[in-house]
């Protein structure tokens, strides 16, 4: 697929009279938990029927990026990212593009929004997929008023959790009824119980068969605070029986969180740091409980992967967590930053391998019959094609915060 960045060609035509273009908006394309649900659903759709552009409001940098064969990029260039007036450049970029949907994803795509609004005669749809871990309690009001407006924009506005959905409804004053819910979906063919993968990992992992192993996936940011995991395990290393802890993924925290480790004699040859990986599926297979400990989440892509391996999963009671997670049924809940009741879970599922099985496989069947992949795509399409059918054409009026 070409790149487009910075120079404009004129609208590409359709590969056929019937398909439905959709132009997605997002912040990056580095990847994390909105841009490996992007794939997912991009991947899942029908290439007959929909074709797809990639927009980022950042250009592309280097390390991993968002990448898929079935969509083409575009990215601001270096010079409109920069600038504080973006619409006219996005506004180039529909014209391009010629979508039949504008989809823009959490509050910093908003100026695509107004550029739809102007620039094109096509449906838009507005999502938020999760928030910043420091304005969890307490958000700028300039963020409350720019995501107001693409809201207010927007002929449909999703939201990846009833929390989310509540939570914004409440900030902006939006109507919380006019905000749908479209859960995160897993893909049950790639995540999935494998012991085979199982006894490979552990054989290459050096892991003991009766070693109780930990594991979390996520970039080593703030907002997934694996330090209280950290501490959490300190407190129960003093058990005394053999454990590990696998902690997958990079981030700006990795040295001060190698420090913590190299600074406690229990934890020390036990914690080890994966970096990223492209074995996901297999790590986790090789676990026997998933921990994750964020300060807030939408819906967590990991925690469900980690469901539909058929693990036991012990996460934070904020955000969409609770939505996901039954505690006492398909996993375990525990409080915010609380190391002493996260280290005490974690010694109950060392401790009683009967409650890890019967919550492996109460998760398992969770992710299959709420979060399927399956599910979302359809939730989506199903959305697109409303919209489509529908005939929605911009208000061409901003409507008042």
């Amino acid at each position: 697929m070409k790149l487009l960045s910075g120079r404009w060609r004129p609208a590409a035509p359709r590969r056929s009279p019937v398909s439905i273009r959709i132009l997605h908006v997002v912040d990056s394309w580095a990847v994390g938990g909105l841009q490996n649900g992007l794939f997912n659903l991009i991947e899942r759709m029908d290439p007959s029927r929909y074709e797809h552009v990639v927009c980022a409001m950042r250009p592309a940098g280097g390390g991993d990026a968002f990448s898929t064969g079935r969509a083409q990029m575009a990215s601001l260039s270096a010079k409109d990212s920069a600038s504080r007036f973006q619409i006219p450049a996005l506004a180039r970029v529909i014209r391009q593009v010629n979508p039949d949907i504008v989809h823009t994803r959490n509050w910093g795509t908003w100026e695509a929004q107004a550029a739809a609004c102007y620039a094109a005669s096509c449906a838009r749809i507005h999502s938020e997929h999760g928030i910043d871990w420091d304005t969890t309690a307490h958000e700028p009001l300039r963020r409350i008023l720019f995501r107001r407006l693409a809201f207010q924009m927007a002929h449909r506005v999703l939201s990846v959790s009833s929390q989310l959905r509540d939570l914004h409804a409440r900030r902006t004053g939006f109507p919380a009824r006019r905000i749908t819910v479209v859960h995160n979906g897993v893909d049950g063919s790639r995540f999935s119980p494998d012991p085979s993968a199982r006894a490979r990992l552990r054989r290459e992992l050096e892991l003991g068969e009766e070693e109780f192993c930990i594991g979390c996936v996520g970039n080593l940011i703030p907002v997934k605070d694996h330090m209280t995991t950290l501490r959490a395990v300190d407190r129960f290393a003093q058990c005394g029986r053999p454990w590990r802890l696998l902690i997958v993924g990079d981030g700006p925290l990795l040295s001060a969180l190698t420090e913590f480790v190299n600074g406690r004699q229990d934890c020390k040859g036990r914690v080890m740091f994966l970096g990223k990986s492209n074995r996901v599926a297999d790590l986790l297979n090789a676990m026997d409980a998933y921990v994750l400990s964020s300060l807030t989440e939408g819906i967590s892509n990991s925690v469900l992967e980690a469901m539909a391996t058929g693990l036991p999963v012990v996460v934070s009671a904020t955000g969409g967590n609770p939505e996901v997670v039954v505690s006492g049924e398909s996993g375990l809940l525990f409080p915010v930053g609380d190391e002493r009741r996260l280290a005490e879970l974690l010694r109950m599922l060392q401790t009683q391998r009967e409650l890890r099985q019967r919550l492996g496989r109460n998760a398992l069947r969770r992710v299959r019959e709420e979060f399927s992949l399956d599910s979302m795509v359809k939730r989506y399409t199903d959305i697109y094609e409303n919209l489509v059918s529908a005939g929605e054409r911009p208000a061409r009026t901003l409507a008042r915060v």
